[in-house]
């Protein structure tokens, strides 16, 4: 079960403020939008939702790391995304309602903020501007869907994993002296599967890469020492 957190109104609106479907908001609506906001937190590996599930609400991160996947008719499991801070997600039940068609899993504790359907309808007749900001947010992620969709049809595994290794740089890595520091929240077999590998091609490439002097990794943690190597893996599976 999930439970109720309670987070001051001003510290709401300054979040709704920072997700881009809502950043045209006025004052008057942004404080609208926060009043119907309903605060929950969902504990690791608790499922926020499944999918085929009923479709009515928007999802935003107040905190944490949650995973949108796939699972096909094997049970295998493919990691579509992640999502953190301030990301968003299940925007598409806003527009039609529909059933969920990916799963959404906390990877750890995470706190959001609900934004039902039926409420989000009623804003946006008093301030349709906000439905181009939806639309432009439907286009990018359908743009990083289709690039993931590449990435499991025509990449080679190396460029796999080095495509994974450099998304989860440019949402999460953190730049010291020695490198990009990734602290990876995600088990070895979900960075396999978000990948769409085996663990255990996963970590082999993983190991030659170390062996490259690509990376190296301590634990959960792995600091990309060179990424000019990943990217090149990845312009030579495009061609």
């Amino acid at each position: 079960m999930h439970t109720l957190d309670r987070l001051p109104m001003n510290n709401k609106v300054e979040l709704l403020k920072q997700i881009p479907i809502f950043s045209s908001l006025s004052e008057d609506h942004s404080l609208e939008l926060a009043s119907i906001a309903v605060e929950k937190t969902y504990r690791k590996n608790q499922v926020i939702f499944d999918q085929g599930d009923p479709g009515s609400s928007l999802i935003i991160l107040k905190s944490g790391l949650v995973k949108i996947s796939l699972v096909d008719s094997n049970d295998h499991e493919f990691i579509i995304k992640t999502l953190g801070e301030n990301d968003f997600f299940g925007e598409m039940s806003l527009l039609d309602g529909g059933r969920r068609s990916a799963s959404a899993t906390a990877v750890e504790d995470t706190r959001v903020l609900i934004v039902y359907r039926d409420d989000f309808v009623h804003l946006l007749k008093k301030n349709p501007g906000v439905a181009l900001h939806l639309l432009t947010a439907l286009t990018q992620r359908l743009r990083m869907t289709t690039d993931n969709i590449t990435n499991l049809t025509f990449f080679d595994a190396y460029g796999k994993v080095a495509r994974c290794l450099l998304d989860l740089a440019e949402k999460g890595g953190r730049k010291e002296a020695e490198g990009i520091v990734l602290d990876v929240k995600l088990s070895r077999q979900e960075l396999a599967n978000m990948a769409g590998l085996t663990r255990e091609t996963f970590a082999r490439i993983l190991k030659e890469f170390q062996v490259r002097g690509c990376l190296v990794t301590r634990g959960k943690q792995i600091v990309i020492l060179n990424k000019k190597i990943l990217t090149n893996e990845v312009r030579l599976n495009m061609g």
